[in-house]
């Protein structure tokens, strides 16, 4: 039987085809990189941002139940409680123009900022609900208690500390108003609890008179 010998070589001979396989490998991983790829990845979206504060292209106001026929407008704050024939709701809502958004964009974040200016004695948990139909700074009990509103957008504590902020996310509700415009009717805030005493909340508004207290809205989007 004829044995095989190790020389030298032998060994130089082994350890170059190995390295010649290992490289081959390692190039062939590369490969499948193609030009498309490549081009879909130097793509990017064009980010921006928008915030709307409380001025002229914001109305917002409350409804009253004891006062059915009062509209409130043009006040500094508006009131949120749920005291039986006594109930008080806020609406508010934004022109969303100022920030030219195509309604081929969409929104990545949206952030509602309301300043509560009297806290309720106990922490009340107040909904937001967007708002399906027409309403104004005029408006009353009577013409807008019975208003159609969606699916609650967000719920917040309202703690029991006056002159805190207090920042919603309302996402969804704007990435739909950017699509269809025609559509926006603001929100409502409801206080959906059991009345109990020192139950109401203040929130300022956009004709508070300091600046800082007013509703903002904060949209981060795409386009």
């Amino acid at each position: 039987m004829r044995r095989f010998r190790i020389t030298p070589g032998r060994i130089a001979l082994a350890l170059a085809a190995t390295l010649a396989g290992s490289i081959g490998i390692g190039y062939a991983t590369t490969l499948p990189v193609s030009s498309s790829s490549l081009g879909t990845a130097s793509q990017s979206l064009t980010k921006s941002s928008c915030t709307v504060s409380g001025t002229s292209s914001t109305t917002d106001t409350y409804i009253d139940q004891n006062s059915p026929n009062s509209s409130f407008g043009s006040n500094t704050t508006m009131l949120v409680q749920p005291d039986t024939n006594k109930i008080q709701a806020s609406l508010i809502m934004f022109s969303l123009s100022g920030c030219s958004i195509p309604t081929t964009g969409g929104a990545d974040t949206a952030t509602l900022t309301l300043f509560i200016t009297n806290a309720p004695s106990s922490s009340r948990t107040l909904t937001l609900y967007p708002v399906l139909q027409t309403w104004s700074g005029s408006s009353t009990w009577n013409t807008a208690h019975s208003l159609q509103v969606g699916s609650a957008t967000t719920s917040f504590a309202t703690g029991t500390t006056n002159n805190v902020s207090k920042a919603l996310t309302v996402t969804i509700d704007v990435d739909a108003l950017i699509k269809n415009p025609n559509a926006n009717f603001g929100w409502e805030i409801l206080d959906g609890g059991t009345p109990a005493g020192g139950d109401r909340t203040t929130i300022a508004t956009s004709n508070n008179g300091t600046a800082a207290r007013r509703p903002t809205l904060t949209i981060n989007y795409e386009k």
